[in-house]
């Protein structure tokens, strides 16, 4: 019984860096992908995408498989017109589930577009994240708009 404690404790303290580092790869991952939709690169953002990735967007719109060369083209385009993000991310919190990962925070970010006013948009992003051949890809994304208080 002694000898199983001790192999439980040695293997507790084995997997607790490689869960620190799978946390700390998925927020690298997230504020990556946020800092190229500001960056106006779609290939920085779309890397980390599978193909089958699936977001429910913050437009109350329905289910969407985004993760298309055509829909990435789409908005490289956009960018390319003018179209800037400046987005910041808050409160940024990363659980581990084996190699599956739940990423969720805040985002506030302004939406400028040329001749437009600019819109400001305060959301709520929930990410799931799963490891293909020691990389952490997005699956799927739910977006929702975060109602503040006056």
């Amino acid at each position: 019984m002694k000898a199983l404690t001790t192999l439980w404790l040695f293997g507790m303290f084995l997997a607790t860096p490689a869960l620190a580092d799978d946390v700390e790869d998925v927020k690298a991952a997230e504020m990556a992908a946020r800092a190229a939709e500001a960056a106006g690169n779609t290939l920085g953002f779309f890397k980390n995408m599978v193909p089958e990735f699936s977001i429910f967007p913050p437009t109350a719109g329905l289910l969407a498989h985004t993760a298309t060369e055509e829909n990435r083209l789409r908005i490289q385009a956009g960018f390319d017109s003018g179209i800037k993000y400046d987005i910041q991310v808050r409160n940024l919190d990363v659980k581990i589930y084996g190699n599956t990962a739940v990423s969720t925070y805040y985002v506030v970010a302004t939406i400028h577009r040329p001749e437009v006013e600019s819109v400001r948009w305060n959301l709520r992003m929930t990410g799931v994240w799963v490891k293909q051949a020691g990389e952490w890809k997005i699956v799927h994304r739910h977006e929702s708009r975060l109602a503040l208080r006056q």
